[in-house]
């Protein structure tokens, strides 16, 4: 190289050196993403650096996610339990499936209703409209196979007031919950308020050829007491203040509760246009200055209504399966029936033993109603000469009737007595039957598939019907010979009455009645005997 080239070269990078040093200081690109999407730079706190030519660069600010030019993103995450489906848009969720609860469609439950537009679990930090923005994905999908395993899917949004908001979801292998942590962080230089929330809605499960499907409305634990809100009387938004445990978009077998980890939260529901509820969470409000940040925290359990699972979270989650009335009959029914099933491994078989086990138990005081109904027939012809003695004056009439009664130690009203005991019983086991999701789907033998639904050729009820006719026609008749004939009505009134009630429940009423059939022929042979 002569010395003209070196003393060139040597010109050229003093030149250079002098460009980057008074000139330099401007950014560079920043590094992709493992995605290849380049992630947004937060602006620095403190004055900002002055160069040495003494002049301050520019303000580097915030760049909002919606200048990226995302495209959609799906993230499927699996358990043993459930198979949820995420999307970017908004971070929220597309579809969360019970693996191990099979609709008549044969595919898995989704909880997510048909046709709900793009956000059936959603939050926001300031204004809704985020939840319909495309997040940067952090993390890719996830399956979740190890005991007490769990994972993290993340979504980040900078909004173009200054907000960057960071969505979390953690999943738990053999768990239906999982927890959403919203975080927020002020990047723009003016305060902001910020009110995180989450809601699921709107709409729920629904399926067109399962009735069961049917939304039982939207309740809230709150101040430790149900409140649940009549979907038909809701206009706008309702909100429930108060220490609030939970609040929960249900229908006969599951639902999608919402729990707040942190104090101060509210509950609020609502229906859209179409008339599909919501229901949702909102944590405090929070003012938030420069580069300052918050967050919080809620669960959210979407499975199955379980009585141990939801006994098992606490918050007093069990009342989420409301049993009318009766429940201090219900509830434990549903217990002796899961306990029967371990044993039986078939939910029929488990209500046939119940009924033994509850005729049994009545059984003394059936006794006592059905010899006391005896005696009443043995008095027909003297209550028959009393009538004919007394035609023209009632009140005499029953006064010597109720005298007849009392020299004979007889009770008129005994015979009534375990029908009025057992209505409290029966309305206790349609609620149980109707609300327990074990009995969803569960079969019992041939052509019942399904013990929580009607029998779909309607034997049951047939056989239901006639044993009560012949249980009818056993039992000795009392008092006036046309209250006889009318009783011989019910069992076609009981027969349509049962025809669309569940499976479950009409093999019950057969098996006390087949049961209270040979109960009645072991008293009747008995009373043959004697006065044989």
């Amino acid at each position: 190289m002569d010395r003209r080239t070196i003393i060139a070269t040597l010109l050229m990078i003093l030149i250079y050196a002098g460009y980057l040093y008074f000139f330099g200081g401007t950014e560079q690109p920043p590094a992709p993403s493992k995605r290849g999407v380049p992630l947004p730079r937060e602006e620095k706190t403190g004055p900002p650096r002055l160069k040495k030519t003494g002049l301050r660069p520019p303000p580097r600010g915030f760049l909002p996610t919606a200048r990226l030019g995302l495209k959609e993103r799906e993230l499927l995450v699996e358990t043993d339990l459930v198979m949820v489906t995420l999307s970017s848009r908004g971070g929220t969720v597309k579809s969360w499936q019970l693996k191990n609860y099979i609709g008549p469609d044969g595919r898995p439950v989704d909880l997510v209703a048909p046709g709900t537009p793009l956000y059936p679990l959603r939050s926001w930090a300031e204004e809704e409209g985020e939840a319909s923005e495309l997040y940067i994905v952090e993390g890719e999908g996830l399956r979740l196979v190890s005991p007490g395993e769990k994972g993290t899917v993340a979504f980040t949004y900078i909004t173009p007031s200054g907000l960057k908001i960071k969505k979390s979801m953690v999943f738990y292998q053999g768990d239906y919950r999982a927890t959403v942590r919203l975080e927020v962080r002020n990047l723009g230089a003016e305060e902001r308020t910020t009110t995180p929330r989450l809601v699921w809605g709107s709409g729920f499960r629904h399926s067109q050829d399962e009735k069961a499907a049917t939304p039982k409305g939207l309740t809230t634990w709150a101040d430790d007491k149900r409140i649940t809100d009549d979907l038909e009387k809701i206009q706008g938004t309702v909100t429930h203040g108060g220490t609030v445990a939970w609040t929960a978009i249900h229908d006969n077998y599951f639902a999608a509760v919402l729990i707040p980890q942190g104090q101060g939260a509210s509950a609020f529901v609502s229906k859209d246009q179409r008339g599909q509820p919501s229901a949702g969470l909102a944590g405090r409000l929070r003012q938030l200055g420069r580069a300052e940040e918050s967050f919080e925290e809620f669960l959210i359990y979407a499975g199955p209504k379980e009585l141990d699972r939801l006994q098992g979270i606490g918050q007093n989650l069990e009342q989420l399966v409301d049993l009318g009335w009766f429940d201090f009959l219900a509830r434990p029914a549903l217990y002796i029936l899961k306990f029967l099933y371990r044993y039986t491994r078939n939910y029929g078989l488990a209500i046939i033993v119940l009924t033994v086990f509850i005729k049994v138990l009545f059984h003394p005081l059936t006794h006592k109603s059905l010899k006391s109904m005896q005696e009443m027939q043995t008095l027909q012809p003297k209550i028959a000469a009393l009538r004919e003695k007394y035609r023209n004056n009632p009140q005499k009439l029953n006064q010597e009737t109720m005298e007849l009664y009392r020299r004979h130690n007889v009770n008129p009203f005994g015979g009534c007595l375990p029908l009025v005991l057992q209505i409290p019983i029966f309305i206790a086991l349609y609620n149980a039957l109707s609300s327990a999701v074990e009995l969803w789907r569960a079969p019992f033998v041939f052509w019942i598939r399904d013990l929580s639904a009607k029998d779909p050729y309607y034997i049951l009820p047939i056989l239901m019907g006639v044993s009560m006719f012949v249980q009818q026609k056993m039992t000795p008749t009392a008092g006036d010979p046309r209250q006889a004939q009318m009783m011989l009505l019910m069992p076609i009134i009981f027969t349509f009455m049962f025809l669309n009630f569940p499976s479950g429940l009409v093999l019950y009423w057969l098996v006390n009645n087949v049961l209270g059939i040979g109960q009645q022929y072991w008293i009747n042979k008995r009373v043959a005997l004697k006065t044989g």
